[in-house]
């Protein structure tokens, strides 16, 4: 059985490159569980926002640039994208700038919607421009939510031995969870090419 002690200590080394490299490839999660442990002392919250903003921000640019260069392309090879950009090109009709603005906030969509705006013709300028902005609140206000609702947690920890390890282990599991549920959901969405039937007489 793992040490906890030992994951803890290698969890807090290298937790602003995980913070980094998550929110560059996914969502708030791991935002809001930086944000409970600096309640706890033991990140600091300016620092988990700069790396959340790094994240965010770095690949919503690439998926924009890949988008003007790439995009049709992209969306044929990618269904679940595709599957979401209906709803995406709806909103972008009627709310150009706010899209850009707050996509990241909307579940489902994160993905596939700097690539839509990179079709769409959207200036380069223009999408750095609210980009940087819809980026730097978004890390903000997912990292002081979950600073704040740690505060809430320590209430009912603070006599509790080893709070730390329990919370840490706790959202370890549930990431591994959300992870598998997302593969399980993708492949039912997915399923495997099967042999066609015989042809009835």
């Amino acid at each position: 059985m793992p040490d906890m002690a030992h994951m803890q200590e290698l969890l807090f080394q290298y937790s602003y490159l995980i913070i980094l490299g998550w929110t560059f490839l996914e969502g708030e999660t791991i935002v809001i569980v930086a944000g409970i442990l600096a309640h706890k002392g033991l990140l600091n919250p300016w620092l988990i926002s700069l790396c959340a903003f790094s994240g965010s921000f770095c690949s919503d640019q690439l998926m924009f640039s890949l988008g003007k260069y790439k995009g049709q392309g992209i969306l044929a090879r990618f269904p679940r994208l595709e599957k979401n950009s209906a709803k995406v090109r709806r909103i972008m009709l009627k709310y150009e700038n706010l899209l850009i603005l707050g996509f990241r906030f909307v579940y489902g969509v994160r993905n596939v919607t700097p690539v839509l705006l990179g079709v769409s013709g959207v200036s380069h300028f223009k999408f750095f421009a609210l980009n940087l902005l819809g980026a730097w609140v978004w890390s903000l206000c997912f990292t002081f939510g979950g600073y704040h609702f740690g505060g809430l947690f320590s209430k009912y920890t603070e006599e509790i031995a080893h709070a730390e390890a329990w919370l840490i282990g706790i959202v370890l599991a549930g990431m591994a969870a959300l992870f598998l549920a997302r593969r399980l959901r993708r492949r039912g969405e997915n399923p495997p090419a099967t042999q066609s039937e015989d042809v009835q007489p």
